[in-house]
């Protein structure tokens, strides 16, 4: 336990390493770079003499790991070893087996559930034999109809017909459409309100135990009871259900769930049914499972439950972080298992934690010894680890020398001196932790590949970890696909600290993150994107104008006579109308007296037949717009991120091509329309000669643009890395 002694003393050294939290590298985002420093400066101060020691391949060797918490009163952080789960120990065996199996439960009761229940109420021809379904603007609850005696397997006097019937009634309402055909439903409250929460009651032949999933949130209601996080008593809860519940506190949110889904089980009398003297069911466990929101509900709802049910276990998988008080949650070790994943924000979401982050907020903005404009510009970039030392430097003070004359500072300590006096008064002074056993999975690698499973303290859970994964690792299908892999003989190499300064600089050569308007390659790929949109300006008024050619002609009648016509000026998809100099005195066949209007016309049967390169321009020109809307949208993502090499290569590759169709729009010159063709009506050959026009310099100026833009970004790429 030397090792372990060692990382204690180094975590409690606070007036030592003040002026190194300033520089010590965080743990989460960019942003949040002093909010962590407490947790990064235990890991850090005697980190090479530690991979040294012989204590811990001791460690490595009894199949634990170290872990930072904090103590009892929340105080200080420790430093405290910890059992990973061990595929020789039965007991941990069978904890991960049955959350791993319970788990589907908690997944399809979001929207499985429902499902089954639709399309067997659609069957049977809106519920009618074996089953109701109440009803009010939409279907709100699913029973099936167990008999007076309980007995839904077996009928009396039931011929072949009847068994049929039976045998296909039972594989609508079980789960065999998603493999598991011996997990059959038998009640589904969808309901969903402030009090009311959707849930349902299955039965598990092959694990004989009869399940209560519980959904997790999902609706705006679901919202409104997650942030009720405030303690409740349980006095009179304890009194109804048969526990003990004096001096006790629940989360409020979650136990005004729990009595409406208590009550409810007591109304449908579901449950007496199943265990009623006659059901074949009757010697099956109880299981409550549920995920987030309907985890912290499963645990208060099994609590209520277990005194008439003393076998009954639960499984929460990632549950909220404030669901009952200390002393019961120790209590709730011998039938709650909770399952967190990782880094995940919601185990670790309470009233405590919450202000403790917003007090670190506080000292960071205190800390600012630079304009704060100049911080936030500054923070946005995505910084290597190697370089968060020196900019953290440049921009925070130490903590020891925070100006405390200033008004800012003043009323963060009055704020704080408020809330803290009102937290130690009545139900409010009361922390609620998760209760239960804690299995905690932990990313070895940080690829989301390996998994180690150990047995958590409810302690670790005192700090939000504020990283890009804190929201994803939330999710429940990972999370099943996690628990039902996982294998506990593997064995993991764990990524840590790096001991050789030169393995350091290697991994932090390029950071990939993504910050809105944080321009981490300069401000290059700012000019390439007005560039770009100049670009695609003129390339669409290229296309689309009726003047990108001025256009005179001669026409030759069928008896030799030739007149000048009168000129027009022509795009590719219209031309120009022509209105008179002086309506008073207009000859409408001499082109003296007449003058391009603003008014363009398509081209009607007039140019019926187009030829080739007229028809190539156009789609020449159309995909010159094309590939530059798309560069428009990569060089954009260089405002937030990094790009890589070969995406800038992507790039010029892209806008070269928007070059070369850009430039293929000029074979419209080459076109009939622009030399010499027949009047399909008249017979007269009309001989014509064009000269580039308005749009038609807009095409030479997009052109430019566009392989201006492929310059930009050859440099671009030239300067990246990888």
């Amino acid at each position: 336990m030397k090792t372990i002694q060692m990382l204690q003393r180094a975590s409690n050294r606070k007036d030592e390493t003040e002026e190194e939290e300033s520089t010590s590298p965080p743990s989460s985002t960019p942003t949040t770079t002093a909010t962590t420093t407490t947790t990064t400066t235990t890991t850090t101060v005697n980190r090479r003499s530690l991979l040294d020691s012989e204590n811990i391949r001791n460690v490595r060797r009894r199949r634990s790991i170290l872990t930072i918490q904090t103590d009892d009163d929340g105080k200080r952080c420790i430093v405290v070893e910890k059992n990973v789960l061990n595929g020789s120990n039965p007991s941990d065996a069978m904890a991960l087996r049955n959350a791993a199996h319970y788990s589907i439960y908690a997944q399809y009761v979001y929207f499985h559930i429902r499902r089954i229940a639709d399309e067997f109420v659609l069957a049977e021809g809106g519920g009618g034999g074996g089953a109701t379904a109440t009803t009010t603007t939409t279907k709100t609850a699913f029973v099936r109809d167990l008999g007076e005696d309980g007995m839904t397997t077996t009928t009396t006097n039931a011929n072949a017909t009847d068994d049929a019937m039976m045998d296909r009634r039972r594989r609508l309402l079980s789960l065999a459409g998603y493999g598991d055909p011996e997990k059959h439903l038998f009640y589904a409250n969808f309901k969903n309100g402030l009090a009311a929460t959707p849930y349902a009651i299955l039965v598990d032949e092959d694990e004989r135990s009869v399940v209560i999933a519980v959904r997790g949130t999902l609706s705006l209601e679901d919202w409104v009871i997650d942030l009720q996080y405030v303690p409740q008593p349980l006095d009179k809860v304890g009194e109804r259900c048969g526990f003990d519940g004096k001096g006790h506190h629940c989360h409020k949110g979650v136990l005004t769930r729990c009595k409406w889904m208590y009550n409810d089980i007591k109304k449908q009398r579901v449950l007496k049914h199943l265990y009623s003297n006659g059901s074949p069911y009757k010697e099956y466990d109880l299981v409550v499972v549920g995920h987030s929101l309907g985890g912290g509900c499963a645990q208060v709802l099994s609590l209520m439950l277990r005194p008439s049910f003393p076998s009954l276990r639960c499984y929460a998988f990632e549950p909220p972080g404030c669901i009952l008080d200390e002393v019961l949650s120790e209590d709730c070790n011998e039938w709650i298992t909770s399952i967190v994943r990782h880094e995940d924000l919601v185990p670790r979401v309470t009233q405590p934690n919450l202000e403790s982050l917003r007090d670190e907020f506080f000292d960071v903005v205190a800390r600012i010894k630079v304009p704060k404009i100049k911080a936030f510009h500054d923070v946005r970039s995505p910084c290597p680890e190697s370089n968060l030392g020196t900019r953290n430097a440049a921009i925070l003070c130490p903590k020891g020398e925070i100006d405390r004359d200033t008004v800012f500072y003043q009323k963060v300590q009055k704020f704080r001196s408020e809330r803290a006096a009102k937290n130690l008064t009545g139900d409010v002074s009361v922390k609620l932790y998760i209760p239960g056993r804690i299995i905690h999975l932990v990313d070895t690698l940080g690829d989301e590949t390996k998994y180690v499973p150990y047995w958590a303290s409810r302690y670790e859970f005192n700090q939000v970890i504020l990283s890009k994964r804190m929201l994803p690792d939330h999710s429940m299908p990972p999370l099943v696909g996690i628990l039902q892999t996982l294998n506990l003989d593997d064995v993991h190499e764990v990524r840590t600290w790096h001991v050789d300064d030169k393995d350091v600089e290697d991994e932090d050569a390029e950071v990939f993150i993504f910050i809105p308007f944080s321009n981490p390659q300069g401000k290059i790929p700012l000019g390439l994107i007005l560039f770009a949109v100049v670009a695609t300006i003129l390339a669409i008024s290229s296309g689309q104008g009726c003047q990108y050619v001025s256009r005179s002609t001669v026409r030759t009648y069928a008896d030799g006579i030739s007149n000048p016509g009168s000129g027009l000026s022509v795009g590719l998809w219209s031309y120009n109308l022509k209105q008179c100099i002086d309506a008073e005195s207009c000859n409408t066949t001499d082109p003296i007296d007449l003058e391009d209007s603003s008014y363009c016309q398509a081209y009607g049967r007039l140019f019926d037949n187009i030829d080739v390169h007229w028809t190539f321009a156009r789609v020449a020109g159309t995909i010159s717009v094309l590939l530059g809307c798309i560069s428009i949208g990569l060089i954009s993502t260089a405002t937030c991120t990094k790009l890589r090499k070969r995406t800038w290569l992507v790039l010029v590759t892209l806008l070269l091509l928007a070059t070369l169709s850009q430039g293929l729009q000029f074979l419209f010159l080459k076109s009939d329309l622009c030399n010499e063709w027949t009047n399909p009506e008249t017979s007269e050959v009309v001989t014509s000669e064009c000269s580039l026009s308005i749009d038609g310099n807009c095409a030479i100026a997009a052109t430019i643009f566009w392989f201006a833009i492929a310059v930009g970004c050859s440099h671009m790429a030239r300067i990246a890395t990888r």
